[in-house]
């Protein structure tokens, strides 16, 4: 069989490359939650998404002899990963594919192909679009359906990848606390962390939605700051992260949103949501009146018996170890507790960061999921050749990248 991949260049093939997963790859027993296809499509708009003032990306498409739609990727470059880590890097993300070794090899074969033309010498990914964003390609725990922010991919995706000739790299693990009411209250906060709140000298309050945008210049300075050093991580600037956390400004629980102050400075953060993914799962992906309808009984549910998730947090790297994360998290607890929660996921930790896993673990929070990326040198994946599988080097010729 001969797959072509070609650009999804038109409304009609960008339409079929958004709906192509919930249509072609999930069933509807799946675990996994389609995103709305608005969001899809906010995150592929150059005039929306901040991410392509510095990078570039090309949504492909590949078709069997037949012409039908067999799998989707996004190759992509993101310039500022490049010059802050020293790499000629390029990436894919949104990799989807049916259960076909030729189609998955055509796709990575074609995004290794626009990486070269990008002068990059690796390929690694999935990145949705950033570090800072969904990413990786799930291992095991594929029976547990993910939370808000989480990844859900086939249990066959490891095998197609590494048969297109990829190897795994960057391993890292979802967590969840599946009860917090059943957290020992009284045993999170020791002598030393008791001595931090003395006096007020640390505190922590909830966020100030009303004043939205300035609230994320505090968590964007801690981010970028407690963040710094990390694997694969490049500072957000203002617009980024209003785009990302700003697609789910309507669900945010100001509660969840915490900020620790010592002397009155921001000095560590903690953002978790309510885990939507319920309600999305009903949507399937289209946010219409009949669907939204559809939705309720399942909303007034999820009012009575919702989970959260834990998004990100961090602090102020030179205070980190002294015990305000821990602050943080017995009031987030408290506060889960008080807006009748049940259970915390948590979106991802490397498994290379054990510090940030033991403060999980603390809370009794257990491993979910196990996921990695993938990357190989372009030039091995550009001379790995198969006779079933040919990308359409009009892709690359005809057309500009995005």
């Amino acid at each position: 069989m001969t797959v072509t991949v070609r650009l999804a260049a038109s409304t009609a093939d960008l339409l079929a490359w958004v709906q192509f997963p919930r249509r072609r790859v999930y069933p509807l027993a799946s675990p996994w939650t389609p995103p709305l296809d608005s969001d899809v499509l906010r995150l592929l708009d150059p005039a929306r998404n901040p991410f392509f003032r510095q990078g570039q990306a090309m949504p492909l498409l590949a078709t069997d002899g037949d012409g039908r739609i067999v799998g989707r990727v996004l190759a992509h470059i993101y310039h500022p990963h490049n010059e802050r880590h020293g790499e000629r890097t390029a990436f894919f993300g949104c990799f989807e594919c049916q259960d076909d070794r030729p189609a998955a090899t055509a796709l990575v074969q074609a995004a290794a192909r626009a990486a070269a033309d990008w002068g990059c010498s690796t390929l690694r990914g999935p990145f949705n679009l950033t570090a800072m964003q969904d990413m990786g390609i799930l291992l095991d725990g594929y029976e547990y359906p993910p939370a808000v922010d989480q990844t859900y991919t086939p249990p066959y995706y490891p095998r197609l990848l590494e048969t297109a000739g990829l190897q795994r790299t960057f391993p890292h693990t979802t967590w969840r606390i599946d009860d917090v009411h059943a957290i020992d209250f009284s045993e999170l906060l020791g002598e030393r962390h008791r001595i931090l709140t003395m006096e007020r000298r640390l505190t922590v309050r909830s966020a100030r939605l009303q004043q939205f945008e300035q609230e994320l210049e505090t968590l964007r300075r801690l981010l970028n700051e407690s963040f710094a050093e990390l694997t694969h991580f490049v500072p957000l600037t203002a617009d980024e992260l209003l785009f990302q956390v700003g697609a789910y400004r309507q669900y945010l629980d100001p509660s969840l949103l915490l900020v620790a102050e010592m002397d009155d400075v921001p000095r560590g953060f903690v953002l978790a949501m309510p885990d939507v993914n319920p309600l999305l799962k009903q949507l399937g992906g289209a946010f219409t009146g009949r669907r939204a309808v559809e939705a309720l009984p399942a909303a007034a549910g999820w009012l009575w018996q919702r989970d959260a998730c834990l998004i990100v947090q961090g602090v102020e790297r030179r205070l980190q170890g002294q015990g305000i994360m821990r602050v943080l998290h017995h009031r987030l607890v408290r506060n889960l507790r008080r807006r009748r929660y049940r259970a915390l996921s948590v979106t991802w930790i490397a498994d290379e960061n054990a510090a940030s896993a033991a403060t999980i673990q603390a809370l009794g929070g257990h491993p979910r999921h196990r996921l990695t990326l993938y990357e190989s040198p372009v030039g091995a994946l550009l001379n790995q050749r198969s006779s079933e599988a040919v990308a359409d080097r009009r892709v690359h010729e005809e057309k500009r990248p995005r």
